[in-house]
C-alpha cells in the first residue's frame, strides 16, 4: 500500500527535467482585506491558481496496482466546493510517486477553515485516507 510522504497546498508546482519538484508559496491561510461594509457573496471565488502536491512511497507490488488519487475541497461547513478531482497514479517500483492537482480559483465566500481532502481509491473503493490539509480564509475590514 502506498504511504504518504508529503501533502501540501501551494501556489505552484514546478517539476524539473530530473523529476525534482519545487513548491512555490506554501500556504495555509488567505487573508483578504476588503473595505468596511463590503458584502462577499457565499459563492465568491478568487481567481487564484493553486495546487495540492503529494508524494507517495510505494511498497513492493504497488507498481502492479491501479491507484487513483482523489482530491476535493470542502467549505468550512463541510459542503463540497467542486467535483472530486481524480488522477491515475503512475507507480514505479522503488520510486516515489509525485502528484500535483491544480485548481482554478479558491472560494472565499465563507470565513473559516476550508479542508482539502486527499485520498486513494482502487477499483472505485477508498483504500487510504483522507489526508486533510486546512486552508483558512480570514476577512479583514
Amino acid at each position: 500500500m502506498l504511504k504518504p510522504y508529503v501533502c501540501v497546498a501551494c501556489e505552484k508546482v514546478i517539476i524539473a527535467k530530473d523529476e525534482v519538484a519545487s513548491l512555490i508559496s506554501l500556504f495555509s491561510k488567505f487573508v483578504l482585506a476588503v473595505p468596511a461594509g463590503t458584502e462577499i457573496p457565499k459563492n465568491a471565488v478568487t481567481p487564484a491558481l493553486w495546487s495540492v502536491f503529494s508524494m507517495w512511497d510505494p511498497e513492493p507490488g504497488d507498481e502492479h496496482r491501479h491507484y487513483v488519487l482523489c482530491t476535493q475541497l470542502l467549505y468550512p461547513d463541510d459542503a463540497p466546493y467542486d467535483v472530486i478531482a481524480r488522477q491515475e497514479m503512475p507507480i514505479q517500483a522503488g520510486a516515489r510517486c509525485q502528484m500535483s492537482v491544480q485548481f482554478n480559483g479558491f472560494p472565499i465566500g465563507q470565513t473559516g477553515e476550508y479542508k482539502v481532502h486527499t485520498w486513494l481509491e482502487e477499483d472505485g473503493q477508498k483504500v487510504f485516507g483522507p489526508i486533510v490539509v486546512g486552508v483558512g480564509v480570514e476577512i479583514k475590514h
